[in-house]
């Protein structure tokens, strides 16, 4: 196939993943596909045209210029061809320029046709722009054929011109009220079978360049002079990079030839396991590769929103941290004066929260360790101090972390007879390391990490009845908690998310009622009550694309801790003459989380 009639951005390397769709529900969506392209989004428009002459049917599938389905056929709408305007639509042309050309038609006409056939354009528009390798086949066509002084310099003149011309499209696309446009650099011309190792291995690469720096600062441009319409840039350039140097993750063999030979006519028996179907255009599994990041860049929102989770496991660790304290201060044994003691334990922490929307449901696990150190100067006063460290996983969809968790409380309470008040302060970290997040782009991972800083306060109030060999205690209790998540941006080659800083902050109320018998050996204890947020103030999630003119998009999310049915169980023992054991049970069990605490304890009374 001649440099003049292939087209476009032979994805160097994006061509090798199966395809694979997010596994979550998706909550951004679209009505509706429009294509406007070369051959890498032709769905056979210029076969139709030509008399099925163009590209061969021989040797290409039906009218694509590949051994299988482009990339725009993947993403899950079914577009009809050239001249329609209903439903999904593709005007994509094999050999288009970014120009006004008529034959095949350049991108510019294929926008004047669609508009004269009476189309428009809605908010819940889908339009994929993909061109521009074309006008720099023919440009280092005319350098090879023409003598020139500067050849170096009419490229450069062709790639910027070209890039330009597909920003002056994506302005009109914009204006005339596309809600998405989803626009395609190119990947480094160079690293095609038809440029690699040539005479303009070195110019096809420089052009890419040019072009990408070009559409790049202009698209930037366009989505400043276009707010209603979300303008992202798919960078096929770094994605292609990657999967040229890691083709074997894909189970691809040959990342370097053609597999359709265009000299001697022949086509390779094994055209899955190659890049390259002929010299510029993927094969099938390129092109669902391509359709994949694709994917990953179109709902780069609803990916992005599955990490309300940190937030939310920062805001519960602290409620978590507080409990300990006030648990402390809150017993039906009173204080003597001048008494006090340490206390050491190991704590298991599980907590899931239930899949909402686009957001999966996650879990997450912990193991840790409490120290603790009380004072009661009088028996009406008792002061105490605690320190805790966790760690764990946190598994939420595509999404996943390691948990380092660190907690400081301090806790004071007052008692008068059976009455008791007491309060709890503290601050814990949680670092989220080793962030991964599983692309659509399948098997690329995505890596990131992040802190959040968790600051709360609670107070409780209740009285003792005695009721024989038992006590009984109706209690009540206000707490705050502010989680402050740091933002962070992905590292990676397909969409790389841009997480904003979040505040998860809440205020809640909790009615109790705890049972505790025994005597000085042996005692157990249970407690049932309801906890419900009085005040949600969580910002929303925002997500937005790194280096990327795409919109932040942001998702609000009810805390799932709301609603919260609550059970302590435990027993007590005396070990010897000074130490004492605590295993308890803590079952928290909200509106869209559960949450499990198993911890054993000892103290040594001084």
């Amino acid at each position: 196939m001649s440099r003049q009639t292939v087209s476009a951005a032979a994805l160097a390397a994006v061509l090798g993943a199966v395809m694979l769709a997010p596994s979550q529900a998706q909550a951004q969506s679209y009505d509706r596909l429009v294509v406007f392209g070369d051959s890498l989004s032709d769905n056979g428009n210029l076969f139709g045209f030509t008399g099925g002459t163009q590209p061969p049917a021989a040797f290409y599938w039906q009218g694509r210029f590949s051994n299988g389905r482009v990339f725009t056929e993947l993403l899950g709408f079914d577009a009809t061809g050239f001249g329609t305007t209903a439903g999904s639509v593709n005007y994509a042309f094999g050999g288009a320029r970014t120009d006004a050309a008529m034959s095949p038609p350049g991108m510019q006409v294929q926008l004047q046709a669609y508009l004269a056939n009476g189309g428009t354009f809605g908010s819940g528009d889908l339009v994929s722009v993909l061109g521009g390798a074309n006008n720099i086949f023919q440009a280092l066509g005319m350098i090879s054929t023409v003598p020139m002084a500067d050849p170096l310099g009419y490229l450069t003149l062709e790639s910027i011109d070209a890039a330009n011309e597909i920003t002056g499209l994506v302005n009109a696309i914009a204006g005339a009220g596309a809600g998405t446009v989803l626009v395609s650099n190119l990947p480094s011309l160079a690293a095609t079978p038809q440029f690699r190792g040539g005479p303009a291995q070195n110019l096809s690469g420089g052009a890419t360049s040019t072009f990408n720096a070009a559409l790049r600062q202009g698209l930037f441009t366009a989505a400043a002079a276009n707010a209603n319409s979300n303008i992202i840039l798919m960078d096929l350039e770094t994605a292609s990079a990657f999967f040229a140097a890691n083709p074997g993750l894909f189970g691809v063999t040959n990342a370097t030839d053609a597999c359709f030979n265009q000299t001697t006519f022949t086509v390779c028996a094994n055209p899955d396991s190659y890049f390259y179907f002929d010299g510029v255009h993927p094969t099938a599994t390129g092109h669902r590769a391509l359709a994949n990041l694709a994917l990953d860049y179109m709902y780069y929102g609803d990916a992005g929103a599955q990490t309300t989770v940190l937030g939310e496991t920062a805001f519960r660790h602290r409620e978590r941290a507080m409990e300990d304290g006030s648990a402390r201060l809150s017993g039906r044994e009173g204080w003597v004066e001048g008494s006090g003691g340490v206390t050491a334990g190991v704590v298991y922490d599980q907590t899931e929260f239930d899949a909402r929307g686009a957001v999966a449901s996650a879990e997450t696990e912990t193991w840790g360790a409490r120290f603790q150190l009380e004072a009661a100067p009088s028996s009406s006063w008792r002061f105490g101090l605690g320190v805790g460290f966790d760690q764990g996983d946190l598994t939420a969809g595509r999404l996943a972390a390691d948990i380092e968790t660190v907690s400081g409380d301090l806790w004071a309470g007052w008692r008068s007879g059976n009455v008791f008040v007491n309060g709890v302060v503290g601050v814990s970290s949680d670092r989220f390391d080793d962030i991964t997040r599983l692309t659509a782009l399948t098997p690329v991972v995505h890596t990131g990490k992040t802190r959040a800083v968790t600051t709360g306060a609670a107070c409780r109030r209740g009285p003792w009845m005695e009721m024989g060999g038992l006590a009984l205690s109706p209690r009540a209790a206000l707490a705050w908690v502010s989680a402050d998540l740091d933002g962070y941006v992905e590292q990676g080659p397909a969409a790389r998310h841009d997480i904003a800083d979040r505040t998860v902050e809440g205020v809640t109320a909790e009615v109790a009622l705890r049972l505790e018998g025994g005597g000085p050996a042996f005692g157990f204890y249970a407690e049932g009550g309801y906890r419900d947020l009085i005040n949600d103030d969580a910002d929303p999630v925002t997500v937005g694309l790194a280096a990327n003119p795409a919109q932040a998009l942001s998702t609000a999310f009810d805390n799932p801790l709301s609603q919260q049915a609550m059970v302590n169980l435990g027993i007590t023992a005396r070990l010897g003459e000074r130490m004492n054991l605590d295993i308890g049970y803590r079952g928290r069990f909200a509106e869209a989380a559960d949450s499990h605490v198993g911890a054993i304890t000892l103290s040594l009374p001084f």
